[in-house]
């Protein structure tokens, strides 16, 4: 019995070598074609990299402050100043971290960066806007090409028709121009958030090293505005309102004491009972207006303090930097991919997938025959 596993094995074995030189000698005779192929795939390889534009990217990451809660320090200020009793809690933020993607791609957003003064590496003494950044010197060849009709068709539009499509009616309203713009940007800024530790990633992708270095410090820079112009928009309402408070009753104690001193002066001699009452009285206004003005003084203290401790504490992990490299496999190896590709195929196609789809067309064209002996 062992010896007839071996010989079923050598067998087996004999079987897949042979297989295996079998197709390597067909593979051998079909060389010619295989380097016509090779040698057609590389110049269109070789075209369509150097048609398609170099893109650099640069990430950015941004550890924002886990949570906001002044309570602890805030509690000792009020503590120092009388007021231990005070409620000076937090309230609940709405702005959370996961609405930081929403809101870098939201259009104010998206409009605000499109005013950014950028840089480019060829010329970085001059500084031109995003938007002329766009519309001049991004995109492929073959795209602006493919879009000088589409421009054509348009400047004609223009100068046949009254209407200017870019004119805003309404500061609501956004051009067409605009709208396309921010289209892009979405695509060239990326924004996600780690479920686990709330760190924010924002990746900025451009056809400039420098550009996109600007652009991801810039997206950075307005999402941190952004965040604590609304972390502290809230506490500068109340810091308003107990500041007008704060006037009323500094105001109120300066007429109360001023009264009450002019009253004492025109009756200094008199000793009659209803002098020295209207006298006391006039004492314990003075005295309650600065009770009020000193506790009003005291809450405004606590609420520039919370206002200061509103503001939301960000760790930039990892700055934006001038990207080195570009983003992707690179030319060369692009070239390298797409020609191993095309051979690949064009090898499983010669070998066994033009036979397997002679042999589809022959089993389909018998099955319609016989289809239509069948009707007859």
């Amino acid at each position: 019995m062992k010896g007839e596993n071996k010989n079923c094995n050598a067998v087996d074995d004999g079987d897949i070598k042979i297989d295996v030189m079998t197709t390597i000698k067909k593979i051998w005779d079909l060389r010619k074609t295989l380097i016509k192929i090779g040698i057609i795939t590389f110049v269109i390889s070789c075209v369509i990299v150097l048609l398609i534009p170099k893109k650099y990217s640069t990430m950015v990451t941004l550890a924002p402050e886990a949570g906001q809660n002044g309570e602890g320090m805030l509690s000792g200020v009020a503590s120092m100043l009388g007021m231990g009793g005070l409620n000076i809690g937090e309230d609940a933020d709405a702005l959370n971290v996961d609405l930081y993607p929403d809101i870098v791609s939201s259009t104010p957003f998206m409009l605000d960066i499109l005013d950014t003064q950028v840089k480019m590496l060829d010329n970085p003494q001059e500084e031109i806007l995003l938007v002329e950044y766009l519309e001049n010197h991004t995109g492929s060849i073959l795209g602006k090409i493919v879009a000088l009709p589409i421009k054509g068709i348009k400047a004609l539009k223009e100068m046949i028709s009254d209407e200017d499509e870019d004119v805003r009616y309404h500061e609501y309203q956004i051009t067409k121009d605009q709208l396309t713009h921010i289209k892009t940007l979405r695509k060239k800024i990326i924004t996600y958030v780690s479920n686990k530790t709330g760190v924010t990633n924002i990746e900025v992708t451009t056809e400039d090293p420098l550009v996109t270095a600007i652009l991801t410090d810039t997206v950075v820079t307005k999402l941190k505005e952004k965040i604590i112009n609304y972390r502290i928009a809230k506490v500068a309402q109340d810091c308003q309102y107990w500041e007008h408070i704060y006037e009323e009753r500094k105001a109120d104690y300066h007429a109360k004491q001023d009264e009450y001193a002019r009253y004492v002066d025109s009756n200094k001699n008199i000793v009659l009972q209803s002098a020295k009452a209207e006298e006391e009285r006039l004492q314990n206004e003075a005295l309650l207006a600065y009770q009020l003005y000193s506790n009003v003084a005291t809450q405004l203290q606590l609420v520039r303090a919370k206002v200061q401790e509103a503001k939301p504490a960000f760790a930039v992990v990892e700055p934006a930097i001038v990207p080195l490299k570009a983003a992707g496999l690179g030319r060369s190896l692009t070239v390298i991919v797409m020609v191993l590709v095309t051979e690949i195929v064009a090898i499983l196609w010669l070998l066994w997938g033009k036979g397997l789809w002679q042999q589809l067309r022959v089993f389909l064209k018998q099955n319609i025959e016989e289809e239509e002996t069948e009707k007859r």
